[in-house]
């Protein structure tokens, strides 16, 4: 059941979320009724949410046997301080290396070190202002599509398209026109999958689990060799210029002297088209939620917007004046952060700063969605306030309150190029269109790989009146 009351007369509805149960699903409900644990996030109980770390245990398997971690002290001890101590949980990894093998999401050791290395410059914020014209020029395409089609539509799936021809151009040599339905369809069939996968891990023992979960994305991993090697034939006849993917290609040669392999192009090309479009298209399919929940807060974009474009598209040169946008996605991804739950595996026995000892072999749970909702350090922490960004309350919180990217060494490499994405597709619709969802009440979040709307969010997309916006698209 969704907390979907205004507590307050007059305001806003509350974004949707889970009821919190009064406990933690344990052991026999796991065995019982597993579909309570394949969205994770409707079993966090709400003592959860305002708990510096609490033990909890799901499924069957050693592996589910952890303690979730609440104090922004030891989450950076956990992500930066003491990081060696603290690799990537076994079966987070095993639900996602059959799909995205060693991309630069799932690698460790020397292999990650070295992608890592050649990825960081590109998405470096000076880098990824070049790309600025290209996100404009896309998102100005993709208004035009939706004002076009008269009738209701799946932003998210627009979301979707746009966003693979940005990570398409941008990222790996290639234009995806002709695969973006093909690319879309695989990324979703693989993340419907992810029930399974989750109930497998928590349920199986490693041999089985693991022979499970790679005969269930093997479908989703066929199709994605089959892009694989498309892409890698357009890298190799056009080679356009300095894009991540034609990087990573030359560096091979130099220190090989061979090629990269399909297998190894297609986990970097899986890794990016989850991690570098599914995750901008489905923050800005939740932004479309919000605004359409709260609409006095679309009109506040479109007047900043206004004001700052006169009319004409947005550039890189703009962002700093879209406070108020970019305090919206902000409070987006603290209400529906991507990555909703961050597992790490204890080497060695760890006395942490939340004052416990944490065991070898101890499963750390961090919440991203827990700690944006965390009752001590968020004010009315379930209601839309993009406010909180503009005042003095963000500036006061702890580092690790607030980790829609990670933290430490594995942030997400991405999140500058991701950030400047969606700030400027974001503006971008706002100065030409009124978007609204026409479906908010099915709307729930689903923890899968990333965490989605539990439906297609339908939408209506009508052209700003010429009185008020400027500019024509």
């Amino acid at each position: 059941m969704a907390l979907d009351e205004a507590s307050d007369i007059g305001l806003p509805p509350l974004p949707a979320r889970p009821r919190p149960p009064r406990k933690a699903p344990g052991l026999s409900a796991a065995l019982l009724k597993p579909k309570l644990l394949t969205n994770l996030i409707a079993s966090f109980p709400d003592v959860w949410y305002e708990s510096d770390y609490s033990d909890f245990r799901i499924g069957v398997a050693n592996a589910g046997r952890g303690t979730l971690i609440n104090d922004p002290e030891t989450i950076r001890h956990i992500l930066v301080s003491n990081v060696e101590n603290y690799p990537k949980d076994d079966n987070q990894l095993a639900i996602l290396r059959p799909l995205l093998g060693d991309g630069l999401l799932t690698a460790s050791g020397d292999v990650w070190k070295q992608n890592r290395k050649l990825a960081a410059p590109i998405f470096q914020h000076s880098s990824v202002r070049e790309f600025a014209p290209l996100f404009t020029a896309a998102a100005r395409r993709s208004v035009g599509r939706v004002l076009q089609k008269n009738r209701a539509f799946s932003i998210d799936s627009e979301m979707t398209r746009l966003t693979l021809e940005i990570i398409g151009e941008a990222i790996l040599s290639s234009d995806l026109s002709g695969d973006i339905e093909g690319i879309a369809e695989t990324v979703t069939q693989t993340l419907d999958k992810f029930p399974a996968m989750f109930l497998a891990a928590a349920l199986l023992p490693p041999r089985l689990r693991d022979g499970f979960l790679e005969r269930l994305v093997q479908p989703g991993r066929r199709q994605l060799d089959v892009f694989a090697r498309k892409i890698i034939q357009q890298a190799h006849d056009g080679g356009r210029g300095n894009t991540l993917l034609t990087r990573l290609m030359q560096a091979t040669r130099a220190d090989t002297g061979r090629e990269m392999t399909i297998a190894q192009v297609r986990d970097e090309v899986a890794t990016f088209l989850l991690a570098g479009h599914e995750t901008t298209a489905t923050t800005l399919s939740w932004a479309w939620y919000l605004l359409t929940l709260n609409p006095d807060a679309l009109a506040r974009i479109q007047r900043e917007v206004d004001e700052v474009t006169e009319g004409r598209p947005l550039t890189a040169e703009d962002v700093p004046s879209l406070r108020y946008t970019r305090a919206v996605l902000d409070e987006t991804l603290r209400l529906y952060p991507i990555v909703a739950n961050i597992m790490r595996t204890t080497i060695a026995d760890d006395d942490v700063p939340a004052g416990l000892t944490l065991r070898a072999g101890r499963t750390v749970l961090i919440s991203p969605w827990v700690m944006h909702r965390h009752r001590r350090y968020w004010h009315a922490p379930d209601r839309f306030d993009p406010e909180r960004f503009l005042d003095e309350r963000a500036k006061a919180l702890p580092r690790y309150v607030y980790l829609p990217f990670g933290g430490g060494p594995r942030v997400c490499v991405g999140a500058s190029f991701a950030l400047l994405e969606a700030v400027l597709i974001l503006g971008t619709y706002a100065q030409y269109t009124d978007i609204r969802v026409i479906n908010t009440v099915d709307v729930m979040p689903q923890a899968r790989i990333v965490l989605r709307p539990s439906v297609r969010l339908r939408a209506i997309a009508r052209a700003r009146s010429p009185r008020t916006r400027t500019g024509d698209i």
